[in-house]
Formats: C-alpha cells, sequence, structure tokens
C-alpha cells in the first residue's frame, strides 16, 4: 500500500489532527519512513504494531524490539533513524507551515539513534536522554543511551551536550566530526575519537538503503503536511 494511501486512511479512521472542524484529538507530527522487524507504538496501556508509512502522533512512543530498525520523518523535515531495542518518547510537537516557529520535545529513553535536524529554528529542538540534555545548533548525530550512560557521537555540525542535574550542571560544545562524549549520573567527559566508548550509527545504515539517508517529505519519503492532506485525499 502506498504511503500516501495509508495517510488518508489514518485520515478517515479519525487518527490525524487536521486543525479544522472535527479534527482528532491526536496530533499528528510524521510518519514511519523505513521499519524492519518489531516495532511498535506505545500509548498508556495500549501497544500497536507500526508499519512503514504509518503515521506517529505526539505523546505516544515509539519502541524497536532485537534487530529491529525504523525511521521517522517528522512535519518539519526532522530525521531519526532508530536502532535495535530502543524506546522513544514524543513529548512535544508544534509545528505549522504558516508559523513554522515551534518547538520539538524528545526524549530518547535507552537505544541507538541518528538524529538529523529539520527546518525549524536549531533552538526549538529539545533532546534528552536519561542522563544528558542536548541542545541542536543545524547537525548530525548518533547517540547510545542506557538509563545512566549516554554516549554522544558528533557526525556534523555543532551540538551543546549538557547533564541533566540542575546542580551542578555540567556542559561541552562538540563541534569537530567525530568528537564523542560520555555522560553518566556522576557528569560527564569527552572521550578520544578512537576510544572504545565510542557509539556510531553508520553499522546499521550499510545494510538499510534510506535508514540513514535524509528524506524529504517534497521527495515522497515521508508524509505532507497537515494543509496538504484534504487534496491528497480528496477531501
Amino acid at each position: 500500500m502506498s504511503l500516501v494511501r495509508r495517510i488518508c486512511l489514518a485520515v478517515s479512521a479519525g487518527g490525524l489532527a487536521l486543525g479544522g472542524t472535527g479534527a482528532a484529538v491526536a496530533q499528528q507530527i510524521g510518519a514511519t519512513t523505513l521499519v524492519r522487524n518489531d516495532v511498535s507504538r506505545l500509548k498508556q496501556s495500549q501497544r500497536n504494531s507500526l508499519a512503514e508509512g504509518d503515521t506517529v502522533f505526539r505523546d505516544e512512543a515509539v519502541q524497536t524490539g532485537a534487530d529491529s530498525l525504523a525511521k521517522i520523518v517528522f512535519l518539519d523535515q526532522t530525521n531519526l533513524s532508530i536502532g535495535p531495542n530502543a524506546r522513544i518518547a514524543l513529548n512535544q510537537y508544534v509545528y505549522s507551515e504558516e508559523r513554522p516557529a515551534g518547538k520539538v520535545a524528545l526524549n530518547l529513553l535507552k537505544g541507538t539513534y541518528r538524529f538529523v535536524t529539520g527546518d525549524l529554528d536549531k533552538k526549538a529542538y529539545e533532546i534528552k536522554t536519561p542522563v544528558a540534555t542536548i541542545g541542536v545548533r543545524g547537525t548530525v548525530f548518533d547517540v547510545w543511551t542506557t538509563g545512566t550512560r549516554s554516549v554522544i557521537t558528533l557526525v556534523e555540525g555543532e551540538i551543546r551536550v549538557c547533564t541533566r542535574q540542575a546542580s551542578p550542571q555540567a556542559c561541552l560544545t562538540l563541534d569537530q566530526p567525530g568528537s564523542v562524549v560520555v555522560v553518566t549520573v556522576g557528569g560527564l567527559s569527552p572521550a578520544p575519537r578512537d576510544t572504545a566508548a565510542r557509539f556510531g550509527f553508520d553499522g546499521y545504515c550499510g545494510a538499510n538503503p534510506g535508514l540513514c539517508t535524509p528524506t524529504r517529505f517534497s521527495e515522497g519519503g515521508g508524509v505532507p503536511t497537515p494543509t496538504a492532506f484534504a487534496a491528497l485525499c480528496g477531501r
């Protein structure tokens, strides 16, 4: 089934917030463009499988199983690639074509990720792990995280990584590709680029075309913005 057809079926089922009269409560924020094996959405006590082209919503979580991968493309063109045994909470998402200033808050609870920023102002992104916050300056970065330790590797651009505890808070700016910072509940420290602590998402990319290639909605690799749904679905 085509991606557009999946989205139109979701609209018909009342699953998307289109912003008009009769809009559903759930806020559609993007779609999966790649799914491998066991990938699910979690909302309160409900768990449902995700397929390629399915819509994702604000205030739900996405989880991958062993040997499983996923990629989500958000309305602002943010690309998030997700590795095995991962779980992410889609905490906040505010965006529209008419008013592109917005807010993206994602909580990377566990697992491995590659994050590629979209079209929002870089200050709009708030990326958290259980022990770190990541300030985005326009960039690509990889994250491996557990409940007590995060390894963050800069691929391109610049990021500012801080500990989540406010006092005392430690921060470090990464601006050289390949730079690594390790964050724990006790603080943060830079790591040599050739260290065993370094995590890179590249190992998942080669065997899975499209997982790490930036995708834009206008190229047919994601969902259209909300104002385009009516025309696409004949509404």
